[in-house]
């Protein structure tokens, strides 16, 4: 299933407004470089819905679409760090001076990473529009074009900041079930290693990196472990980089860490002897922990666990994963509750009010037409939640927006792009 790329490139800019709101860019010192991403993003949107229509006949508007669908998750995935940090401090969820995310960049070694992540994605779009212009793409009018505003909704805020996308009661046994196995004491199979190696898989999209973080994140886990690391794997990662991430992760000194040789006498110094919970989100290859990360982390305390988040069941095995938890995509009434809940608040932090449920589960027909296009992928749910978000709660809207050419076309490839999976 192809994602409504207008609809997604909308959804960042919600992410964008907020990261503007809660000043992130002014405490990263990369206010202009936020901005830029802005306004590309705000320049792209007026060409995706060209770009949708000739990616289905031209592989290489197809191979054009993917790279920017893969810059616009990286995009993704920082903001989302940054809200993942913010959970870690355990500080208010309170806006202003007390406010989470702004408490969490105030480490200067996060910060100046979040920031190099921010100007090269800026680099990789300037890239893109240069490579789009080759295709002279027409402007269409995309769903935000569309003159529909929403009617006002009355809303609750609630005071806990949560995922948007974690809804229903498999993620919650899921979580349960995997941070039992995490914590509980039993002996590590493979001789002379003290780590205790997971593996999620499934789809892109399914939910492997939220059920991830429902996992760092739960109070038992916090309890159990002394130290707690969450790396993304990149799909062309650089071992020098992705030592040093390691190592300012775990809170070693990477001063003078410039490459594999005086980087892994650094990680083992940070580590030595701790018992860590260590997430290695995103895997593509068994390299970035066979060849690089197995070496310094066998050097953590008893009891240590590694989880890696992959598509592959064969770099599960790779990393010699000793359980395997397949994500099941979501039953259509988890889907229904986070297809609501991303109607009404897509960054989820509000609830849905007693006011508006009724006027929402009047289009409970509908949406589950929608769900069914979206195959019970959260992603997809949430994307096309957000593009719901801005429409008139109304049916024939929402049927519109379903029969809607751009959804499903024969021999329509599948993304393979989806990294907040």
């Amino acid at each position: 299933m192809a994602i409504v790329l207008d609809a997604f490139a909308a959804y960042l800019r919600d992410l964008l407004i907020q990261v503007t709101k809660d000043k992130v860019g002014l405490l990263l010192g990369v206010s202009d470089e936020i901005s830029k991403l802005d306004e590309k993003l705000q320049f792209l949107k007026d060409y995706l819905g060209d770009a949708e229509k000739k990616r289905i006949t031209d592989r290489h508007v197809e191979g054009w679409v993917r790279k920017l669908k893969g810059i616009m998750y990286e995009a993704t995935d920082i903001l989302e760090i940054c809200q993942l940090k913010a959970m870690e401090q355990g500080a208010s969820v309170d806006l202003g001076c007390c406010n989470p995310l702004l408490f969490c960049l105030r480490n200067p070694l996060f910060a100046h990473d979040i920031a190099s992540r921010i100007k090269k994605l800026n680099q990789s779009l300037d890239n893109i529009c240069k490579t789009g212009a080759d295709f002279k793409f027409m402007k269409l009018e995309t769903y935000q074009d569309q003159k529909t505003a929403s009617p006002p909704i009355s809303r609750t805020t609630s005071p806990v900041l949560e995922l948007s996308g974690v809804v229903g009661d498999q993620i919650k046994e899921d979580t349960s079930e995997l941070v039992k196995m995490l914590t509980e004491n039993r002996e590590t199979i493979q001789a002379g290693n003290n780590v205790l190696l997971v593996a999620i898989m499934g789809v892109g999209g399914i939910g492997k990196t939220t059920l991830a973080r429902n996992i760092f994140n739960d109070k038992t886990i916090q309890e159990k472990f002394d130290m707690k690391i969450w790396l993304s794997v990149t799909q062309k990662f650089n071992e020098d980089d992705l030592l040093t991430t390691a190592i300012i992760a775990t809170g070693g000194d990477h001063r003078g860490s410039y490459n594999r040789s005086t980087s892994e006498p650094a990680l083992v110094n940070a580590i030595r002897g701790k018992k860590f919970l260590l997430v290695m989100d995103d895997m593509w290859s068994e390299r970035a922990w066979n060849d690089f990360l197995r070496a310094p982390f066998s050097h953590g305390g008893p009891g240590s666990r590694v989880v890696v988040t992959t598509r592959d069941e064969r770099i599960a095995k790779g990393v010699k994963a000793m359980y395997l938890h397949h994500v099941n995509k979501l039953t259509p009434d988890d889907a229904w509750s986070l297809l609501k809940q991303q109607v009404v608040d897509p960054i989820g932090k509000v609830v849905i009010s007693e006011t508006d449920k009724p006027k929402i589960e009047a289009l409970r027909d509908i949406g589950m037409k929608i769900i069914g296009k979206c195959d019970g992928l959260p992603l997809a749910i949430k994307v096309v939640g957000g593009l719901l978000c801005r429409k008139d709660r109304d049916h024939g809207v929402w049927s519109d927006i379903l029969g809607n050419s751009i959804w499903s076309v024969n021999g329509m490839p599948e993304d393979e792009t989806l990294h907040c999976s």
